[in-house]
């Protein structure tokens, strides 16, 4: 494989097709709206300097103590940016997972052993499911702290929503191939670039030993939860060869997502009312004033429509408005109108008789 130094930067990887996204256990938790789905990041430490190779193979390993086991929803890596062909400047990747639980080789093997091994799924896609399938363009690749020489772009993230298994028609597998079994258990994976001059960069193992979990930045659950990615091995070609000498130990570098469900929102108001009612004072008066329980320290001056069960001990004041007028109701067959409506004037006899009683009410 071909050698290349990485570029520097502590920008982290973009999440605006996100409207939500919240800081957790020292990393970013991206959160999709549309499922109520927590993205979870294990971030690998930032590589100093890193090689390149047409591809990848790794298992991821759950925790002892996850009784679900993680489901993958997608990769970050780093592409070479000298690795584009020339003319063009964009290249295709692919995500494959394997159908069967566990590691994709004997973890017994040895470095270029050339003995049979007891089962070795490198080389042959029937044993594989496509996940994921995509273009990079030369402008998606961005900087990241998970390398820190990095004098331009060369990170790439796969979008969510285009993370899945891939099928062909009737096909069906019976296997989720992005789920990792629960309780410790591992599921590989395969990533690649094409055409075969493009080139993915990965760290090399150093004092890692296959299939062993290496150092992660510190993200993802922080309940001892998180999955682990193991060792794995570079290919120098696609696709993948199955002839073990075209492999070498090579460390995954970038990030690896997998779902969680969300954490709780803050408990909404209550629309009941509390069982204490509050001591202070509210800034704006309700609509509707509450009725008091106990009797008000003057008598009111208006009658109350329902007497009190409790009457109080000073009687209440009554004014009631009288008027200076007097209309009186004669009952004085004489007055009569006309036909047409008009008043009949009175005769002198009939006033007379009119003041007669007026001036005896007074007196009464």
């Amino acid at each position: 494989s071909s050698s290349s130094t990485s570029s520097s930067s502590t920008s982290s990887s973009s999440t605006s097709s996100f409207t939500r996204s919240i800081i957790y256990a020292n990393g970013q938790i991206v959160v999709d709206n549309s499922t109520s789905t927590c993205h979870l990041p294990l971030r690998t430490l930032p590589a100093q300097s890193t090689t390149s190779s047409n591809g990848i193979l790794f298992s991821i390993r759950s925790s002892p103590d996850d009784p679900i086991g993680p489901t993958i929803t997608s990769f970050g890596f780093h592409v070479d940016p000298n690795g584009f062909p020339r003319g063009n400047d964009t290249v295709r990747y692919e995500v494959h997972g394997l159908n069967y639980e566990g590691y994709y080789a004997d973890p017994t093997r040895q470095e270029f052993q050339l003995e049979p091994l007891s089962y070795d799924y490198r080389g042959d896609f029937v044993h594989w499911t496509k996940v994921s399938s995509g273009i990079i363009a030369r402008s998606d690749l961005k900087l990241d702290s998970t390398t820190v020489t990095v004098v331009e772009g060369d990170y790439f993230q796969i979008p969510f929503g285009e993370f899945r298994e891939f099928r062909s028609e009737g096909e069906d597998t019976g296997v989720d191939v992005t789920r990792v079994p629960p309780g410790g258990g591992s599921r590989s994976f395969y990533l690649t670039l094409v055409p075969t001059i493009a080139a993915f960069q990965y760290r090399e193992p150093g004092e890692w030993k296959l299939n062993e979990a290496i150092p992660l930045a510190g993200d993802g659950d922080d309940d001892g939860t998180a999955p682990s990615i193991l060792l794995g091995e570079g290919t120098v070609e696609y696709p993948f060869p199955d002839t073990p000498f075209l492999y070498a130990p090579k460390a995954f570098v970038g990030r690896v997502f997998y779902e969680r469900p969300c954490p709780s929102h803050a408990p909404s108001a209550s629309s009941a009312p509390s069982g204490r009612p509050t001591t202070t004072s509210s800034e704006r008066p309700s609509g509707r004033p509450s009725g008091s329980s106990g009797p008000s320290g003057m008598p009111s001056r208006v009658l109350s429509a329902v007497p009190s069960g409790n009457p109080s001990e000073t009687p209440t004041e009554l004014v009631v408005p009288v008027s200076s007028g007097l209309n009186l109701a004669l009952g004085l067959g004489e007055c009569e109108e006309e036909n047409d409506g008009e008043e009949v004037e009175l005769s002198e006899a009939e006033r007379r008789a009119v003041e007669g009683a007026v001036t005896g009410t007074r007196g009464a």
